[in-house]
């Protein structure tokens, strides 16, 4: 199973948002989050810092785990991705090739904008939580999205 991590980016109060353009691999293209492989002999952690450096070039001061991800199929592999808030203390972004443009976004905005398959209502409330430190999920949470799968 292939080890993945998405992250938020939180500074003061606002989420990164990532434009991305249409792509064979991301379909139409929008508004994301860093996304990325757990490389070998790194924990999840050290690869959402590794993410966001490389994506953004923005040093994560404070990792915080949401207690949620989910198992999926992709490449033709069963992935399964944790979710995390990175807190960070800048907001000078410099993109990879895999971004076009960014917004630092307040939560409402971010919400009605990130692309995301799931409950968006749910996502709101998690990351409500999650700006103040706070988790929504008590014990691990994962949905898994495979086919003929269910939570």
């Amino acid at each position: 199973m292939q080890k993945k991590i998405l992250t938020f980016i939180i500074h003061e109060k606002k989420i990164l948002a990532l434009y991305s353009e249409p792509h064979p691999q991301h379909d139409k293209g929008g508004w994301f989050v860093v996304t990325g492989s757990v490389e070998e002999n790194e924990d999840f952690e050290e690869a959402v810092s590794r993410e966001v450096m490389e994506e953004t070039g923005l040093m994560v001061e404070e990792i915080f785990s949401l207690n949620w991800g989910s198992v999926y199929n992709w490449d033709n592999k069963i992935c399964e991705e944790h979710n995390f808030v990175s807190f960070v203390n800048s907001k000078k972004v410099t993109l990879n090739e895999e971004h076009s443009k960014y917004e630092w976004l307040d939560i409402d905005k971010f919400i009605e904008i990130i692309k995301w398959d799931d409950n968006k209502e749910l996502l709101g409330k998690v990351l409500k939580k999650a700006l103040n430190r706070k988790i929504h999920f008590r014990n691990f949470t994962i949905k898994d999205y495979r086919e003929g799968k269910n939570e």
